[in-house]
Order: C-alpha cells, then structure tokens, then sequence
C-alpha cells in the first residue's frame, strides 16, 4: 500500500511517486550500545523497483498499538490497471515483542491499515476479510506461520472501485532481536507459484530470515 502519497496532496499517486523517511527505533529494554544491535532483515529492491520504508503504524493508523517499521517494494506496472503487476507487492512488518500472532490481531492491523488509505471513500465495516487456516511452513532455516488472505477492499489510486486482492501473509518471532517478523505478499492476481508476477514476489521469502540466523518454531 501506498503511504505517503495519500498525505495533504503532498505526493502524486499517478506518478508513482515516493519517498524514503528515514527511521530509527529506541526503548527501555532494548539494548543501547550501538555495537549491540540487531539491524532488521531488508527486503531486496529488485532493478526499477520503488522502495518505502518507513515507522510503523503508518500515519493514517495510529490506532494501531504496534510499534516497529515496514518496508514495501513498488513495481513499475503497480499503478496500471492492465499490467500484470497491478496492485502487487511485497511489504515486511518488523514489529517489538512477540506479537501478531493471533488471527484477530492480523484482521485488525489489514482492516485498519486499508481503510486509513481509503479514507471516506469506502468505510472500514465495508472491508470483507477471509484468513486461511494456519500453516507451519519453513524457508530455508526459518520457521513460519502461514495463512492466505482474501481481500474485499478498494482501490483508492487508479480504478476508485471495490478490489479483490489476495496476501500471503508469513509470521515468525526472532527471539535474539525481540521482534516479530511478518512478511506480506499481496496482488490483484489469484496466488499461483506458476503465475509470473507470483513467481516474483515468492522470491522475496527468503530475504527476510531472523537477522539472529535462527527462529521459533510456530506453536502446533
């Protein structure tokens, strides 16, 4: 989704453009020696690809108590309603605590991460959201848990129209960092590991593992 360009005008949706907003998190009980630090795990930036990272919850969902930052990945096409990348890309919460797990808590960060893009265009209680059954799943050594998501929502930038969009979404906590990991792919397209645009966005899985180089296993 699509930050900061819904902000007093300040950015052009059709152009696609975007900013970076530099970001930097600190508190109690993390550690405070710099050498000590875990940098979050980065999402690649394949070649022409947009990036946005910035704090997290985003401006238009303060409501949201998790604090951490995001990172997106924006391919050219993601504005074009006849290009196969239409409304497809990748986003990774890198939240504090063990959190998100539980199945209301995802409903509730999706719902109110859209609905704040929406803004009066299409009203929360519109946003229709089917979670899949939980999954453990493993990415090379990082345990996950899975679940597919459809997404009965809007879309606020090109076709001003209701949207049905599709995520996979992958949770995991690192316990050496404190944080949880979810990673989130998302297009317009039905997930199939045949289709060109998802064959592309499953490639990011890998590029986001504990920075600790190990994980949880997910609860059975």
């Amino acid at each position: 989704m699509h930050l900061k360009w819904l902000l007093a005008g300040a950015y052009r949706l059709r152009t696609g453009l975007l900013c970076c907003v530099c970001w930097s998190i600190s508190t109690a009980g993390e550690p405070t020696n710099p050498a000590q630090e875990i940098k979050p795990p980065r999402l690649e930036v394949p070649a022409k690809w947009r990036t946005e990272d910035t704090t997290y919850p985003p401006p238009w969902a303060r409501q949201l108590p998790w604090k951490g930052s995001l990172q997106l990945r924006f391919p050219p096409g993601f504005f074009q309603k006849q290009d196969p990348y239409f409304w497809s890309y990748p986003i990774f919460y890198w939240l504090r605590g063990d959190v998100l797990a539980d199945r209301a808590d995802l409903q509730r960060a999706l719902r109110a991460y859209d609905a704040g893009l929406y803004g009066k265009q299409f009203k929360a209680d519109q946003i229709k959201i089917d979670i899949g059954a939980d999954r453990m799943v493993r990415v090379g050594h990082q345990a996950m848990v899975y679940r597919r998501v459809t997404f009965q929502g809007f879309d606020p930038f090109v076709t001003k129209r209701p949207l049905t969009t599709y995520l996979e979404t992958y949770r995991w906590y690192c316990p050496d960092s404190k944080h949880t990991a979810v990673l989130i792919l998302r297009s317009a397209r039905r997930p199939d590991p045949q289709d060109s645009v998802w064959k592309r966005l499953l490639r990011f899985r890998p590029s986001v593992p504990c920075p600790d180089a190990r994980g949880v296993d997910p609860p059975p």
